[in-house]
């Protein structure tokens, strides 16, 4: 049993000695030479909820983002949505960071009082069948709890005050399971009730993947994209995004409790970890 705990603590000091090296050692070299070409990149951190109850992969908890949001906003650039999308293939001589949420969930009205007065952009994607309603997303089903998501009226504030509320289908279904046909009603409807809502203030053509991406996509579903109308797709599995980024496959890096300082630090410079 001693061994065993020697072993971790000896394998938990290994670690972060590694993401040190990677973050201010190798991560400063390689973006040192980007920037000379203009190629350095932006990571899109994905967070799902703020809360001291129910902690799970998904969550963090306030006092922790609100450290994340002091971190982020001393050490990085940090852009706006439309600001990125707007410049793909431009030159970027420095690494960014953009802040998404995922979902709906009640708390993310707390983020996004805590992102307004820190001053800082965010784009919350929204499930607009599940917001507003009694209805539980797919994860807490599995997990027999409830928790609560934002009212409309929430949303509409959190609009008010310059966050953009982007399409994350109605539902939260696994699109890659459905008919093609079934799909793009989730995406359509999403994106009519987020208009209705918003007005034009609702990005209608932007949406983030439920379960992160469509694993078993039927090609005939990823052909539509486009043609229907969705022009930027986000995913959810890690990595970050160079100047010449994927419109359809944009991508986001999760974000748990489990992240110390160390370890923010290492995925915003693109050490990746694949979302549990």
């Amino acid at each position: 049993m001693k061994l065993s705990i020697v072993y971790k603590h000896i394998r938990s000091i290994l670690k972060t000695i590694g993401l040190w090296c990677y973050v201010y050692i190798y991560a400063r070299i390689r973006d040192f030479w980007r920037a000379r070409s203009g190629t350095c990149h932006v990571t899109i951190l994905l967070y799902h909820r703020i809360s001291n109850t129910n902690i799970d992969s998904v969550t963090v908890k306030p006092s922790q983002f609100s450290q994340h949001l002091i971190i982020l906003k001393r050490d990085y650039e940090l852009i706006d949505m439309t600001e990125f999308l707007a410049n793909r293939d431009a030159s970027r001589r420095k690494p960014a960071v953009i802040i998404t949420f995922d979902d709906g969930y009640e708390d993310n009205f707390q983020a996004a009082k805590m992102l307004r007065d820190a001053g800082i952009p965010c784009t919350f994607f929204i499930c607009t069948g599940i917001v507003g309603t009694e209805k539980s997303f797919p994860m807490d089903l599995r997990l027999k709890r409830w928790l609560p998501t934002l009212s409309w009226n929430q949303v509409i504030e959190m609009s008010s005050w310059g966050f953009h509320i982007a399409n994350h289908s109605v539902n939260h279904v696994d699109m890659g399971q459905l008919e093609v046909a079934d799909s793009l009603k989730e995406i359509h409807s999403a994106a009519r009730d987020i208009a209705h809502r918003l007005g034009e203030k609702g990005p209608e053509n932007w949406l983030a993947y439920p379960f992160g991406r469509l694993q078993n996509m039927k090609r005939e579903l990823a052909e539509q994209f486009s043609i229907n109308g969705v022009d930027f797709c986000f995913s959810a599995y890690g990595g970050v995004n160079q100047p010449d980024f994927d419109p359809h496959d944009i991508r986001r890096q999760p974000v748990s409790h489990q992240f110390s300082d160390l370890m923010l630090h290492a995925v915003v410079a693109g050490y990746r970890i694949r979302h549990q």
